[in-house]
């Protein structure tokens, strides 16, 4: 069973994906903000991490160059468009 982390400041938008991924088999940690992505990241064997741009402490951006310091598990990054 593939191994997802889903990290958005938004619990909400976390809770759906979440749902949604553990509906269709997948196992999915969650964090809420970029130093949890970096930790989770760090300390878990995950298959795929979802990365929101915009987080407090420290942004997406930030979270995915220190996480490929040690890691080169795919990332899929989030972002809203605002019109």
């Amino acid at each position: 069973m593939a191994k997802i982390l889903v990290v958005d400041d938004e619990q909400v938008l976390v809770k759906g994906i979440k749902f949604n991924l553990e509906s269709a088999g997948y196992q999915v940690e969650a964090g809420y903000d970029g130093e949890a992505a970096v930790e989770l990241a760090r300390n878990g064997a995950f298959d795929l991490i979802i990365l929101d741009l915009m987080m407090p402490k420290i942004d997406g951006l930030q979270a995915c160059m220190r996480i490929r310091e040690f890691s080169n598990v795919p990332i899929i990054m989030l972002l809203s468009l605002i019109h």
